[in-house]
């Protein structure tokens, strides 16, 4: 029977031509060069993909998933791959929505929309997006930021609502932001006079970024919250 990689097969015990077993010894080196040939091929091919891939992975800052900035005059403009970018406040960038330092995410498609949300720092930190959509940039958005959680301080809701609050030994007080449309302030005051006609008090006048009380009784402090727009 013949072998299917060599043209002549031999029994056991008979004594084979040269020729034959010389042709057989052909075809086997026929056939190795041949695989060798294929498989030369199969290696380029997988070389030149690899070297497609490397190509369209030049920009090797694709490829980075935490980076602590360490440079001058950098611009959160600038920034469009994917990847967590940390800003100390001796490098702080352009264009930074608030503050002085923090951790910046990029996320998104630069054929579609790439995002970004900064993170401030501190133990409150305010969140804030923003997109690149048309080559542009849309204002910064902040997310629920509370500023300042002692005597006095606020919180914006993502819904535009803001809640304000404080601490105040005056009669005037200041809104620590200023509302845009909407403002209706509450205060409870300290101080108690047994002659009610020496404890009337009230508000002599509010705005969107301050109120004022009067009293014509005893007026240690008081405590207020303020809910608007």
């Amino acid at each position: 029977m013949t072998n299917s990689m060599i043209p002549y097969s031999f029994v056991p015990g008979t004594k084979a031509k040269a020729s034959e077993v010389n042709a057989n010894f052909i075809a086997l080196a026929d056939k190795i060069d041949a695989n060798k040939a294929a498989c030369n091929e199969d290696f380029s091919d997988i070389a030149e993909q690899l070297a497609q891939m490397d190509n369209e992975k030049a920009d090797k800052t694709e490829l980075i998933n935490e980076h602590t900035v360490t440079e001058d005059g950098t611009d959160l403009d600038d920034y469009t791959t994917k990847g967590t970018y940390i800003f100390s406040t001796v490098y702080t960038p352009e264009n930074i929505p608030k503050g002085t330092s923090g951790t910046l995410i990029v996320t998104g498609d630069e054929d579609s929309v790439i995002k970004q949300i900064w993170f401030c720092d501190g133990e409150n930190p305010e969140i804030f997006t923003r997109n690149l959509s048309s080559e542009t940039w849309s204002d910064w958005y902040s997310h629920c930021g509370i500023v300042n959680k002692d005597t006095s301080g606020y919180l914006k809701l993502t819904n535009g609502m803001v809640v304000q609050w404080g601490y105040s030994t005056a009669s005037r007080v200041t809104f620590p932001i200023a509302f845009s449309t909407f403002v209706c302030p509450v205060f409870t005051k300290k101080g108690y006079g047994a002659n009610y006609t020496r404890s009337d008090t009230g508000f002599m006048s509010y705005s969107l970024t301050n109120f004022e009380v009067g009293s014509s009784g005893l007026f240690y402090d008081m405590t207020w919250m303020a809910i608007g727009y």
